[in-house]
């Protein structure tokens, strides 16, 4: 029995791996052929704006290079500091970040990825006693053609955990419903349980367009996944599955009624970022033929920061 494009033990998505830097050569040409870019750094700063677009904060403001981000504590990624640019001041622009967010109520976090600047961010946060708030997240990209053509192999995979008779059905929504939220939630989506106010109010500032997809097994909704589209690129966010539905085919229906969708609008690769303790989403997407780009990480203040003498 398939399982799409099976992934090995040393599959990079499957495999454990450090927080590298962007020089991999052995996956350079994979990503050349499924992108169309040579140059991984300038895929990676391309997947940033992506990123940023596709989940775009409440709240910000710009200073020089940066963009500090405020949605009222809902996701990291929305109550962080965009380090996509250089700053005239490193330790200047840092205490400004640490200001901002004290008036927000939040503790300052710093998005750091491969392409952030200056370079010595990171050195600097280490001196001021940041702390890592996260594991590492990989982002990841795949060609929506040989995403789709793998799918049956999924489906005939995962048809065998499921009551005979029972499909896994998908519906799709232009704004995220009760029940989108309710599933997302329960499926570990923290930014849907005490952060939905806030959540909500970020999917509605977003100017591209965009799907909520659910599946559902015997009529009852157990997973569900967003869309947006930006351009030839799919951005698959908010992928959840209700805890006892598990394995039986829902986020891969999930991912396929997405896909279509984007197909339709004229896009040829998606994106997604994975967290490396999610095991079963990062074997999944190895089989679906997804290839880790980078990895970022979230670094926070303590509550007592360490200052040097």
């Amino acid at each position: 029995m398939s399982f799409g494009r099976e992934p090995a033990a040393t599959d990079p998505l499957v495999a454990p791996r450090r927080f590298t830097d962007l020089t991999d050569p052995a996956a350079d040409a994979a990503l050349t052929h499924t992108t169309g870019f040579t140059d991984r750094t300038a895929l990676a700063a391309h997947l940033e704006v992506l990123a940023f677009r596709g989940w775009p904060a409440l709240h910000t403001r710009t200073l020089d290079g940066w963009v500090l981000r405020d949605s009222a504590g809902a996701t990291r990624r929305g109550n962080s500091v965009w380090t996509y640019g250089d700053v005239a001041d490193l330790a200047a622009a840092i205490a400004d970040a640490e200001e901002f967010y004290a008036r927000a109520g939040r503790p300052s976090t710093f998005q750091l990825t491969p392409v952030s600047r200056p370079e010595g961010l990171g050195t600097a946060l280490d001196t001021a006693g940041y702390d890592d708030d996260s594991g590492p997240t990989d982002v990841c990209v795949a060609d929506l053609t040989v995403l789709i053509a793998s799918i049956p192999g999924l489906a005939e995979h995962t048809a065998g955990r499921t009551r005979p008779g029972t499909a896994v059905r998908t519906s799709r929504d232009d704004a995220p419903g009760r029940s989108w939220l309710d599933v997302g939630a329960a499926g570990g989506m923290s930014m849907f349980g005490p952060h939905r106010q806030a959540s909500v109010a970020i999917l509605s500032r977003i100017a591209l367009p965009a799907v909520y997809v659910t599946a559902a097994l015997d009529g009852r909704p157990v997973g569900v996944g967003r869309g947006v589209v930006d351009g030839e690129w799919l951005g698959i966010y908010s992928m959840a599955t209700l805890p006892a539905a598990r394995g039986r085919g829902a986020a891969t229906a999930v991912l396929t009624a997405l896909a279509r969708w984007s197909v339709a609008l004229g896009a040829r690769r998606a994106y997604l970022q994975v967290e490396e303790r999610s095991a079963a989403a990062r074997r999944l997407y190895a089989a679906l033929g997804f290839l880790p780009v980078y990895r970022y990480t979230y670094r926070r203040r303590p509550a007592t920061p360490v200052r040097p003498a």
